[in-house]
């Protein structure tokens, strides 16, 4: 399963289908937990850990939450037993049917009766705003991801899917994509003005799954001073002898005497 085109996916999924902010927050959620699992079949997850990951404080919000995404057909459920945590299954939007059958459908549903053109339309979000449809989806993890790779001082292009594939995870964790891309902006000034090479500098992917970019965050960042060039000590003893203020005619004299 592509994680990246899961989203981006589900995102198209959005444009034409109601689904809670909850329930969209429990996809996402869900997805990660996928991820980080190696894309097992099928993962277990116990209801304490989802209502901590998305913050709630009612199993109720949670079952309903989780009731709307198997109602969409986004997950397949089974109820744990005693000592044996509930598991989830997600539906692939990738899979060649899913993709006909729900992302490039003709819009026909009775919440857009006017639309009989291939979704995708900027005119979709001016009809929800016509319908006065309550429908305001997660922003995608991806929105600045491009300003963020442009901006991190070191771009190995290996490195790209990982990146993303972190950034996407460092955002569903709630650090926020300004964040992100300020704490970048800043590790590349302090790399420029510290004159590091390029063995020194974080591939950018550890940067954001090692957690380093904390230290880059607005409030917590402090710009270093320039470095400072390193003198030998050879260095600073012909300097020292060549600022020192000699009497020329005095030394003069002691030398015809012999050093006397």
């Amino acid at each position: 399963m592509n994680y990246i085109a899961e989203i981006n996916a589900f995102e198209r999924w959005l444009e034409t289908h109601y689904l809670p902010i909850s329930s969209q927050l429990l996809w996402y959620k869900l997805m990660g937990i996928c991820n980080r699992a190696g894309w097992s079949e099928w993962v277990t997850v116990d209801n304490l850990r989802l209502m901590a990951a998305m913050q709630m404080g009612r199993e109720a919000t949670l079952i309903k939450a989780r009731d709307e995404l198997i109602k969409a057909g986004l997950i397949e459920y089974q109820k744990g037993k005693k000592g044996s945590p509930n598991r989830y299954r997600m539906i692939s939007f990738t899979c060649k049917s899913v993709v006909e059958n729900e992302v490039f459908p003709v819009v026909e549903s009775a919440v857009y009766p006017v639309v009989k053109e291939v979704v995708q339309s900027a005119d979709i979000y001016k009809l929800k705003e016509k319908q006065n449809i309550k429908d305001n989806p997660p922003i995608s993890p991806l929105r600045l991801f491009e300003q963020f790779w442009s901006a991190y001082p070191k771009q190995p292009m290996a490195a790209r899917q990982n990146t993303e594939r972190a950034y996407a995870d460092a955002v569903m964790a709630g650090i926020g994509e300004n964040e992100l891309l300020i704490a970048a902006q800043n590790y590349s000034e302090e790399c420029c003005i510290l004159e590091k090479d390029m063995q020194y500098i974080k591939k950018p992917d550890n940067f954001l799954k090692e957690n380093a970019f904390a230290g880059y965050l607005p409030g917590v960042y402090q710009k270093p001073t320039h470095k400072a060039r390193n003198v030998s000590a050879a260095d600073r003893y012909n300097k020292g002898i060549m600022t020192q203020d000699y009497d020329m005619d005095d030394l003069e004299r002691v030398l015809l005497r012999g050093g006397s």
